[in-house]
């Protein structure tokens, strides 16, 4: 669109994109809606010297935008923070993270609903025993279990080690890529007898 609302060109592919941005300058900006991609979509776009601001869609509202350029002669756009990519990468490996997590739980509490339908109450030191990392499966073996429960915890265990691990590979990912921040982080609490 041009600066008085027209549409002037439509490009619908990255391909027709790219020879739309090799047009622009540092005098143009691109808007694009937040969505999946944005932030990278953003930052190709800003690499090529051209301004974007990614656009919140649910704080924006074309009519109140409109009705206060009519006004005031000033367009706002409400732009959402763009984090940069250290912190968005961070961000991906905290939210698989989080995700690994959920998955761990469910496998868990799958393993203990089937034990419970066979009517089996583990020892807590045998829970334990048989759902940490490199766990002691030998555990069901003594146990009145039928065949296809035998076969699903079987392989539910298996599927725990793997997140497991999976788990452990992550926890250092995120020490890793987190390590620039390490000296911004004060893991000593200002005042020690607030942990009491």
């Amino acid at each position: 669109m041009n600066r008085e609302g027209i549409e002037i060109a439509f490009y619908p592919s990255v391909k027709d994109l790219n020879f739309y941005l090799d047009s622009l300058g540092p005098e143009d900006a691109v808007v694009l809606e937040a969505s999946t991609g944005s932030f990278w979509w953003a930052d190709y776009i800003e690499a090529r010297g051209i301004t974007c601001f990614v656009l919140n869609p649910y704080r924006f509202k074309i009519i109140k935008a409109l009705w206060v350029y009519r006004v005031t002669g000033e367009f706002g756009l409400p732009t959402i923070y763009k984090p940069s990519i250290m912190v968005r990468e961070l961000r991906k490996l905290f939210t698989y993270y989080n995700l690994l997590n959920r998955q761990i739980r469910m496998v868990k509490n799958g393993i203990q609903a089937l034990l419970t339908e066979n009517g089996i109450k583990l020892e807590e030191a045998d829970r334990k025993s048989l759902l940490k990392k490199n766990g002691d499966s030998t555990v069901i073996q003594n146990l009145d279990l039928t065949p296809a429960s035998i076969l699903i915890i079987s392989g539910e265990l298996e599927l725990l080690q793997n997140l497991l691990e999976r788990k452990e590979k992550l926890t250092v990912g995120i020490l890793l890529a987190g390590a620039e921040f390490q000296k911004q982080v004060d893991r000593k609490p200002k005042n020690p007898a607030f942990l009491l």
